[in-house]
């Protein structure tokens, strides 16, 4: 629990140094904007199960590989 405090921390010197909240707040919304864009879809147009349910398990899968915390927990390895 001690290295997801320490993550938070320097993810909020990083963010606060390089992006601004700003933009990190927009590239989040934008994530869950497209995380969950079938289930939008689905209320304006018929979109099959078959096609939401992998979109969104695909999504999270590419999320999991380049999740910030993998690469800095390996990085801090080092």
């Amino acid at each position: 629990m001690r290295d997801v405090g320490e993550y938070l921390r320097a993810y909020w010197a990083y963010v606060s140094t390089h992006l601004g909240w700003s933009k990190a707040l927009l590239l989040a919304l934008v994530w869950l904007a497209v995380m969950f864009a079938p289930l939008t879809a689905k209320m304006f147009v018929e979109l099959p199960n078959a096609v939401a349910i992998p979109w969104m398990i695909g999504w999270a899968f590419l999320s999991y590989i380049f999740a910030p915390y993998g690469m800095w927990k390996a990085q801090r390895k080092k």
